[in-house]
């Protein structure tokens, strides 16, 4: 398959309307992105993609994120896919998977306002109908715009001066008939004044409904919840119950296999029990009404229930305008604002055995009556229950999010008379407003006053709460009373904000032999302010399973001076038709880290007309962000994967780690599980009923900046042949190396585990309890998990190398003598990741995650890193209608799991292909009507480590799909 790819993807392209970097002959001054310098040329020494508005319009307008996770530069982003209410409705540019954080979204050069506490710029905020065109470019950045261009920079670059109407509508489906999505934009500007001066306003309305999983076959059994949703009465191991009374029940239940004594027990809707882990005894309830069985445990189903595509309403605002005040200087001012409402629900959140509200007192009057000879068998029969639930007892778990986004811009720029040099000043303002309203959390206090009632809570709500139920309150008649007795709504405010200052003055110096050498220098000043607001009941930890945590806010500014050089240096010489030279230098000042310092140095030769070398060295830098450095303790499921697939708890019996086959240290784990808080008395039967745990993680304010240091190298070919058939022919190749120290991240549970039981044999020599990663696990007197803590820490480093090829090629049929009419065009763009290298800690290996999936370190968003991504396009023009066949390609991986670890035996996935058809037709000169089908084959995700689970961003989850869009011009 990949030799029949690489040999004959050639003859198809990426998107249609893609240009590659190469020269293009303009007498207008530009500034290119990399670069502060305006040049009469259009040449970058750094690796760039520009992509047209016609490709952004290609896939439709409003789905401006589509266009980008598709090119193999970037790591699609899992954000809107319901897995978790993280980052719902945003939609972030990852490139080369070095997170969010750490790609620099400008527009027109500027920075923009931050839609999270990470500093990311969320891409719905920008105006897609007034785009032009979009600048990538790969690698550091900072010399140039400071702060957070480690991967690279993504420019969006919008057009001027426009004048008239213009209405642009879509409307998008499934082919299931769901995941409905609608946008109507309105455009409209001028000249007034005599032209001295413009206005532009463009309005966007975007609707789209929820789907979830269980629409699609491919999630029908996706992941398993193991707590109850009517809970599980969980053996206390320093307590536990005699074997014959366990032997007496269940064997009145026709029961010839025996339960073990440290089993826990669910409870059957005709008050029997069962066990909810093998051997699985007497469960009466029908399969799925309402649990699911799953690798030997009872649980209900978490992932089917999920959303696949979570709802948005979202209205956006832009305003641009701009006076002439003399022939040397203009004003300008330009306001963008975005408000939009979204929505998640899911199956409750797990209560573990230790919670706050896990303990039944014997004497509750619901104890089912064949536990009772149960419970009266242990050494002390009066002691309470211990019990863990779901949430979803209650109800789901709600979500609304509402975001409004703001940012206001003036300035000032101009021309110094005399000279060729210009000048900007503006400052900008922007504040981004975030709240969450939450329901279907559980009053600690209201769940003890029922559950330790005597009479079963009936003095509160009628009928009393019975715990061990499965139906949900929420849906259940005649228990409305108890609904909202336990449930509690919580909301909490989140706000953003931040200021820039920033001057700059570039133009030409000095005469060189190959021309003019030009400059560009200034200055700068921001400050970003962070403020969250939780509600009281959260302050005073009255809510479970939330977190408790306080109030949080904080802030950092930065001064910063800058300056960059470009000299020409040879020209029209023996085997140097062009020689240019540019260096940059920026020194920032933060109150928080101190003084940082970033330079560039890059060049481009000409050998010939037509080939380019270019490349260059980039010292970048990121700063903590705000939520890195002050976001207050927060809980959220971490996954661990299961035993069966070779993950999960290592203290599992049934694990790899415990396994003397598979591990000769099988033993030193053993001890270190019991030395962690598994009791003795279980060690030996202990499992591992999950694959999340609860994980914590916070901000720090001791983290440092991370410094990365970028080298790149690549040649771009245009063909100088005069033939029509290779006349449009040009062809690039870059190669990419980042390596980041200092990298803020997080720890995430299952490294935490495998590191502290030495699954990789470096991390824990001695199996030592104390061990920093041990540390980093909180076990409950049952052995379970209870808590895993994340810590945010300047980790240690990331290396990440590639290369990318990219070729364009087009002709006119009549010209190359076929006899038809219209043109061909054609674009093809493969990366190659040879590298993605993760170093956990200071010391630790380096670890190459290239080619794997699953590996959420640097982005929870974005977990598939293919060794090949392969994406390119065919396009037909033929007067007014244009058709366009695109293709992509995405390698196969490994389970990242299984790295720097022998015997590694956890499943990958199988390639995938995808093919979309889309088409333009021009109805007059004003008028353009667009449609497509994408995921023409309705190809579905491939399976990793179960049914339903998958790489949730980097996979097509809706499959097939259509959209029709029309734009008329006034």
């Amino acid at each position: 398959m990949r030799a029949w790819i690489m040999g004959g993807a050639s003859v198809v392209a990426l998107l249609a309307g893609a240009a590659s970097a190469q020269e293009a002959a303009d007498v207008q001054e530009v500034v290119v992105t990399g670069s502060r310098i305006a040049r009469t040329d259009y040449v970058a020494e750094s690796p760039i993609v520009t992509v047209g508005a016609a490709a952004v319009e290609a896939r439709g307008p409003a789905t401006l994120e589509s266009t980008f996770n598709q090119m193999p530069q970037f790591a699609a982003s899992n954000a809107n896919s319901g897995s978790s209410p993280a980052r719902q409705g945003r939609n972030n540019a990852n490139l080369r998977g070095l997170g969010i954080q750490r790609t620099l979204v400008l527009l027109d050069g500027r920075r923009m306002q931050p839609s999270d506490a990470l500093g990311a710029i969320d891409l719905n905020s920008i105006t897609p109908a007034l785009i032009e065109n979009v600048e990538v470019i790969t690698g550091g950045a900072s010399a140039v715009y400071g702060s957070d261009a480690i991967a690279g920079v993504v420019n969006f670059k919008l057009r001027k001066n426009f004048s008239g109407l213009e209405l642009d509508a879509q409307y998008g489906v499934t082919d299931r008939d769901d995941a409905g999505a609608v946008s109507i934009s309105a455009t409209m500007g001028g000249n007034f004044d005599e032209g001295r001066g413009n206005m532009v306003a463009s309005l966007t309305y975007y609707d789209r409904n929820p789907t979830f999983r269980a629409s699609r076959p491919f999630f029908e059994r996706s992941g398993i919840a193991s707590a109850l949703q009517g809970g599980a009465i969980v053996s206390n191991a320093s307590n536990l119950p005699t074997q014959a009374a366990l032997n007496s029940v269940f064997s009145r239940y026709g029961s010839t296999a025996s339960a073990a004594r440290n089993a826990s027990f669910g409870v059957n809707a005709d008050g029997t029990i069962f066990t909810t882990a093998a051997p699985i005894l007497n469960l009466r309830y029908p399969e799925g009404e309402p649990y699911i069985t799953e690798e030997g445990r009872v649980g209900f189903p978490l992932g089917n229930t999920l959303p696949l595509q979570t709802p948005i309403e979202r209205y956006t605002a832009f305003v641009r305008g701009s006076y002439d005040l003399t022939e040397n200087m203009e004003a300008y001012l330009q306001f963008n604002y975005m408000t939009y409402d979204s929505a998640y629900s899911r199956p409750g959140w797990s209560a573990g055995s230790t919670a706050p509200l896990a303990l039944i007192p014997v004497t509750n009057p619901f104890i089912p009556a064949d536990l009772r000879p149960i419970l009266a068998s242990r050494p002390n029969p009066g002691a309470p229950v211990n019990f863990t639930f779901s949430t979803s007892r209650i109800g789901r778990t709600a979500y609304q999010f509402n975001y409004d986004l703001m940012e206001a811009l003036v300035g000032l720029k101009g021309k110094v008379p005399g000279r060729d040099w210009t000048w900007d000043i503006y400052g900008s303002y922007g504040e981004t407003d975030a709240s969450e309203t939450t329901s279907g959390w559980v009053n600690v206090q209201a769940w003890n006053s029922l559950v330790n009632a005597a009479d079963g809570g009936a003095s509160i709500c009628p009928g009393g709460f019975n715990p061990f139920l499965a139906q949900a309150l929420e849906t259940t008649p005649g228990q409305e009373a108890c609904f909202n007795h336990l449930n509690r709504t919580l909301h909490e405010e989140t706000k953003f904000t931040q200021q820039i200052v920033e001057g700059s003055l570039q133009g030409s110096l000095f005469d060189l032999p190959a021309g003019r050498a030009r400059f560009a220098v200034g200055a700068s000043y921001r400050r970003a302010t962070y403020d969250y607001a939780p509600p009281d009941a959260r302050v005073r930890g009255e809510v479970w399973p939330v977190q408790a945590t306080g109030p949080s806010d904080g802030s950092y500014n930065v001064k910063e001076g800058f300056a960059e050089l470009y000299l020409p240096l040879l020209r029209d010489l023996p085997l140097v038709d062009e020689l240019n030279f540019d260096v940059a230098y920026r020194f920032s000042d933060y109150n928080l880290v101190g003084s940082v310092h970033t330079y560039k140095a890059s060049a481009d030769w000409a050998l010939a007309k037509g080939v380019r070398f270019r490349g260059g060295y980039q010292r970048a830098i990121r700063a903590p962000s705000l939520g890195e450095l002050y976001a207050p303790p927060e809980r959220a499921s971490a996954a661990l994967g299961s035993t069966v697939s070779g993950a999960g708890d290592p203290c599992d019996v049934g694990g790899r780690l415990r396994n003397p086959a598979l591990n000769p240290n099988a033993a030193r784990v053993r001890a270190l599980c019991i030395a962690q808080g598994v009791s003795p008395s279980i060690i030996d039967i202990y499992r591992f009923a999950g694959s999340s745990v609860s994980g914590v993680a916070s901000g720090n304010l001791d983290l440092k900046e991370e410094t990365a240091d970028t080298w790149t190298a690549g040649l771009v070919w245009q063909s100088r042949f005069e033939q029509p058939l290779l006349r449009r022919l040009s062809a690039s190749l870059d190669f990419y190396d980042i390596k980041v120290k200092d990298a803020i991240g997080v720890i995430t549970s299952s490294v935490g585990l495998t590191r502290c039981f030495n699954a990789d044999g470096r991390s824990n020599p001695n199996y030592d309890p104390t061990n920093d990663f041990c540390q980093l696990t909180t076990r409950n007197t049952n052995g379970g998990i209870e808590t895993q803590v994340q810590p945010t820490l300047n980790l240690a480093a990331y290396e990440v190398s590639g290369l990318d090829f990219q070729t364009d090629w087009g002709f006119d049929l009549e010209d190359v003598g076929l006899g038809y009419r219209g043109a061909l065009s054609f674009n093809l763009v493969v990366s190659r990741l040879l590298h993605y290298k993760i170093q956990n800690l200071e010391g630790a290996p380096f670890l190459d995650y290239a080619g794997t999936i699953g590996n959420a370190q640097i982005d929870a968003g974005a977990i598939g890193f293919p060794d090949w991504k392969v994406a390119a396009s065919a396009t037909y023009a033929y007067g007014p209608a244009t058709a366009t066949l695109s293709y992509r390609w995405y390698d196969s991986m490994t389970h990242a799991s299984d790295v720097g670890i022998a015997n590694g035996t956890q499943p990958g996935v199988k390639d995938r292909q995808y093919v979309d058809l889309t088409g333009t037709w021009r109805l007059d000169k004003k008028t353009i009507f667009r449609a497509g089908v994408l995921n023409l084959f309705d190809v579905a995700p491939p399976v990793w480590t179960g049914a339903g689970a998958t790489d949730l961003g980097l996979y097509d989850l809706l499959q097939r799909r259509y959209f029709v869009g029309v734009k008329r011009s006034f």
